[in-house]
């Protein structure tokens, strides 16, 4: 009977795994030898469990885990006699390769998956969703139309540049007012502020209504939305299906947004090393924390909206603060070559120190992807504000040195 017993729940246990990610895998064994280790005895409802759990682990077409006979093609100008390579998003592998032939290709075989994959050669690419058909459009670099998966993922596309439409619209029309940068900027930024619970919204239903490549690729979206806080992520991540919880993107973002918690307003500011212009060592923690609000800008020189926002926002209030002795702008390029950046600097002239040769450090320290960033310090280190940009950069430092005259937006 113990063995028998035993047999049984090894049944229940292999077929609720099999829904399962490594995480919980573990948790099952973990489970299992803790309640059954003496296997003395076992309750008679394990047969049902059994039963269940098997039923439940059967995998429906195009859902969690399943793999899919995939047909992708089309046509692309320039590239006969060439290697088109098909790639999986998540872990960069690659899927297939076809040869170009009279400006047409075909991939053709099966996955594990129906994943969102990556076709290219060089700069000609397309992004699609593994189907049983995809139709490949060079020039929109996504499919044209396919099977059930391909339409569904481009209603998702579609519902997403409605959103992305109505704020170009707004843009227009401003500029046709006569509205310039920077107050364009501002009030396009509050319709997008309006427009963020929809957009987020369209990106959770996607996830939840797709464990496939659909899903992976509202994930992306969602994971790395601008501003997206840390709580915000912990939701999606709980009710989020199992199968898009074993991707390596998920890892990312989970490591992305525990760096994010350590570098929020409150938390003290992390250090790293650095270089000045002419060569010397230096780390973040000569600058910050010295009784000194410092403002840090971390740019590149290939961000144009780096450069905009500097000579828009930083430099006027630079100007304006500059023989405040309770104040500083330090500039942090990151991200960036040695040879760029002086050259930039040279260029640009900032007025303001600048600290150089970081890499992505910053970036991987202070859980941002997109630059620029600027973060406020507090004089004793305390990081105050970040993702500060226009008007509410230059509110925000009002307030702090001159509280009579401003008024935070």
């Amino acid at each position: 009977m113990k063995n028998r017993n035993l047999y049984l729940l090894a049944i229940c246990m292999c077929g609720c795994m099999s829904m399962l990610g490594q995480t919980g895998k573990v948790k099952v064994i973990k489970s299992f030898a803790s309640t059954y280790g003496d296997c003395q005895s076992l309750p008679k409802t394990i047969i049902s469990a059994a039963i269940t759990c098997m039923a439940s682990s059967q995998v429906k077409p195009n859902q969690e885990n399943s793999q899919i006979n995939y047909i992708v093609k089309g046509q692309v100008d320039g590239l006969d006699g060439k290697m088109l390579y098909m790639s999986d998003y998540d872990n960069n592998k690659t899927i297939d390769s076809t040869l170009v032939a009279n400006g047409s290709f075909q991939f053709k075989g099966s996955y594990e998956r129906p994943a969102y994959v990556r076709i290219e050669n060089g700069r000609n690419y397309a992004n699609c969703i593994l189907d049983s058909l995809v139709v490949i459009d060079f020039d929109t670099h996504l499919p044209s139309f396919g099977s059930n998966i391909t339409n569904k993922f481009l209603e998702l596309i579609s519902e997403e540049q409605k959103i992305q439409d109505e704020l170009d619209k707004f843009a227009v029309e401003l500029r046709s007012h006569g509205f310039e940068q920077p107050e364009l900027g501002e009030i396009y930024s509050h319709l997008f502020d309006k427009l963020r619970p929809k957009r987020l919204q369209l990106y959770k239903q996607a996830i939840a209504d797709n464990p496939n490549g659909i899903g992976e690729y509202a994930v992306r979206l969602f994971g790395g939305f601008f501003g997206l806080a840390p709580e915000e992520w912990d939701e999606m991540y709980e009710s989020m299906p199992i199968y898009l919880k074993d991707q390596s993107l998920i890892d990312h973002f989970n490591k992305k947004f525990t760096t994010l918690r350590n570098a929020m307003p409150g938390k003290p500011f992390i250090d790293f090393d650095a270089k000045t212009v002419d060569g010397k060592d230096v780390k973040l923690s000569d600058y910050v924390g010295k009784g000194k609000y410092v403002l840090l800008d971390f740019w590149a020189s290939w961000c144009g909206p780096c450069k905009q926002e500097a000579e828009e926002t930083l430099r006027p209030l630079y100007e304006k603060y500059k023989d405040d002795d309770r104040f500083m702008i330090l500039g942090v390029v990151t991200w960036d070559s040695h040879d760029r950046t002086m050259e930039a600097l040279q260029n640009l002239k900032y007025p303001w120190p600048q600290i150089i040769d970081t890499g992505q450090t910053p970036m991987e320290l202070y859980g941002f992807s997109g630059i620029p960033m600027i973060i406020l310090i507090g004089p004793d280190g305390t990081i105050l504000e970040r993702e500060l940009r226009g008007s509410r950069l230059t509110s925000t430092i009002d307030a702090i040195l001159n509280p009579a005259k401003s008024k935070i937006i």
